[in-house]
């Protein structure tokens, strides 16, 4: 019995597979409306048989017991062990969750809370049975008792489990709540499934316009489900047109079935063509994105100049960190010399006071007062105007100092600056490549007495550093004149070998045409060769068969036949050995030529950089040495 019904299944599903191909293509055979009629046919004869079976109350199966088995929609519900794990706290706390975000997200009237649903009250579980079945069917209701038509919905819908009379008489006990709480979370699950399938349903038919492939839902899947839901809509359309029997009508159905079919096809090809420029100009950007510096060489880079700023700012802190000291120490100075003249001044009022003293004691007369009057204005006088002198020489003093440290201060960057170009330019130290000898170096002392002190070096500024400066400078400039010249003299030669190159290429071209050319000529003469050699072997079938024919009439002319037949053969490996040689020779020639070619493009691309290189540097050299 399995073969046989294997062997029926597979005819009906290459009978389906057929007629699907012939519908696409545009027209039903006369074999396909032949059989879709007796389709037709053998379905009206169940429905009337089914009808019959209905009206005359056949009775259905009895169980054992003698009883008939209950079957609603053709399903029974049997008794069976429950494999959720019902006494699991963190399962029963998670199927709480799913009801309690169902009902709260889909307008459910009574309040509800994971405590009610530990323990709830028959009422509360009339509340949300009966909103769970309105949203399976609005015709779903409690009208009698709760503990009689639960259970009967529940089997109606197909749940698995029996749901018993005794665990709705007492709702939320410990034994009854975990298997009714499935049950609710059940129905659940099943109203979420039915909301998605709702949602991704095709609702495609035969007068909907076409989804474009690159509309948001055009994916493959997409697409797949409403050539479905077209092809289904386009089975139900033409079956009532073939119960009505108005056959113009289904053969307008398949021209727009494969219109519609068309159209989705150049969709497609549409589709895949702007696919295919966007993955191309995706791939030259990636191209481009890996063909130039990486960020992480640029950020190096960018991390070894900062390293470099930071050892030179840190030079200069320290610099002037010394400075700082020096200024300090100067002002210590000028604070003991303040404390020394205000002691000094102590001491000169004390002795005037003790003066004063010893003229009061003194007796003096009227003439000797009053010349001591004046002589005490003048020198009071004289006080004042030597109190004035010494402020503005302290002030003079003071702005004196302010200035010499912000000089010293211009002083110090530009010695940084001077050391930092004389590094760049490999002057220092006396040993660097450019020092020959000398010893550039300066160095800043802020607290020297004199001014000539203030800078110092193994060399002199004057007599040693400036002329060997100059002299360095005017080497470089003449290396620069001798650069720009031997530029020139490279433009030249780089003018010419571009010159040298388009002749190259142009002799290439030819080289390439006469291969070409060549390569024509082999194989037409290949071809020519073949049909030859086709000839021959035709002719030497037939000498064969003459020499069959006539070998009983003569012996010697079978031999010649045979003589004849193989100098054709050699005569054709040779020819063959000739071209294949040629052929070899005119690649090898044209690969040398190629490489000889390509190695001096590549000679004259690396002389052309290193030109470059070293007028970049020698240019920087001058202009550096220029702006000093």
């Amino acid at each position: 019995m399995v073969p046989v019904r294997q062997q029926r299944a597979r005819e009906s599903f290459v009978h389906r597979a057929s007629r699907r191909r012939a519908i696409v293509r545009g027209a039903l055979t006369p074999t396909h409306r032949a059989h879709l009629r007796t389709q037709v046919e053998n379905v009206k004869r169940r429905v009337s048989l089914q009808g019959a079976a209905a009206g005359g109350k056949t009775p259905g199966r009895k169980t054992p017991g003698g009883s008939r088995r209950s079957s609603i929609f053709g399903w029974s519900q049997q008794s069976k062990a429950d494999p959720r794990p019902l006494t699991d706290k963190q399962y029963l706390n998670g199927c709480i969750r799913n009801i309690i975000t169902y009902l709260s997200t889909h307008g459910y009237e009574y309040p509800v809370s994971p405590k009610t649903l530990m323990t709830p009250t028959s009422k509360d579980f009339v509340h949300m049975v009966t909103f769970l079945f309105r949203k399976v069917h609005p015709s779903l209701k409690i009208v009698n008792k709760m503990e009689e038509e639960v259970p009967q919905i529940f089997k109606k819908l197909r749940y698995p489990f029996p749901i018993s009379r005794s665990a709705l008489y007492a709702v939320g006990s410990p034994i009854s709540w975990p298997n009714l709480l499935a049950a609710l979370t059940w129905l659940v699950e099943l109203l979420n499934y039915e909301e998605r399938a709702r949602e991704h349903r095709p609702a495609a038919t035969l007068d909907a316009p076409a989804t474009k492939p690159g509309a948001a839902n055009g994916s493959a899947a997409s697409l797949c489900d409403d050539a479905t839901g077209v092809f289904f809509d386009f089975c139900a359309k033409s079956y009532e047109r073939f119960l009505a029997g108005d056959d113009e009508s289904c053969a307008s159905l398949e021209r727009d079935l494969g219109d519609r079919f068309a159209q989705r096809d150049a969709a497609t090809t549409e589709e895949n063509a702007r696919l295919t420029d966007a993955n191309a100009a995706a791939r030259d950007q990636v191209a481009a994105m890996t063909s130039g510096p990486s960020p992480l060489e640029s950020l190096e880079s960018k991390r070894e100049d900062l390293e470099g700023d930071i050892t030179k700012f840190t030079e200069l802190v320290s610099k002037l960190k010394e400075h700082r000291a020096a200024v300090n120490d100067k002002q210590r100075d000028k604070d003991a010399e303040v404390v020394r003249l205000q002691a000094e001044l102590a001491t000169l009022e004390a002795a005037v006071e003790s003066l004063r003293t010893q003229v009061e004691r003194q007796a003096v007369n009227q003439e000797d007062v009053a010349s001591m009057a004046e002589e005490r204005t003048h020198l009071e006088s004289l006080l004042a105007s030597l109190g004035d002198q010494r402020a503005s020489l302290l002030a003079a003093a003071e702005e004196d100092e302010a200035r010499i440290a912000r000089k010293a201060e211009e002083l110090s960057s530009l010695a940084t600056i001077y050391h930092a170009a004389a590094d760049r330019l490999e002057l220092v130290p006396s040993t660097a490549k450019h020092a020959d000898g000398v010893d550039y170096t300066i160095t800043i002392d802020a607290t020297a007495a004199l001014p000539s002190a203030i800078l110092s070096g193994k060399a002199d500024l004057k007599t040693k550093l400036k002329p060997a400066l100059t002299a360095l400078k005017e080497n470089y400039n003449g290396k620069a004149r001798s650069v720009m010249e031997e530029l020139v003299v490279l433009q030249e030669r780089l003018d010419a070998s571009e010159e040298a190159v388009g002749e190259k290429a142009e002799e290439n071209g030819v080289v390439v045409g006469a291969n070409q050319k060549l390569e024509r000529e082999i194989a037409a003469l290949r071809e020519r060769t073949e049909a030859e050699v086709a000839e021959k072997n035709a002719a030497v079938e037939r000498l064969e068969r003459e020499i069959q024919h006539l070998r009983s009439a003569s012996v010697s002319a079978a031999q010649d036949s045979e003589q004849r037949a193989q100098a054709l053969r050699n005569e054709y490996e040779d020819m063959h050995r000739s071209f294949a040689l040629e052929t070899e020779m005119v690649n090898k020639e044209l690969a040398a030529a190629l490489e000889t070619l390509i190695t001096h493009k590549l000679h004259v691309q690396q002389t052309l950089k290193r030109i470059d290189e070293q007028t970049k540097n020698y240019l920087e050299d001058v202009i550096v040495l220029g702006g000093k």
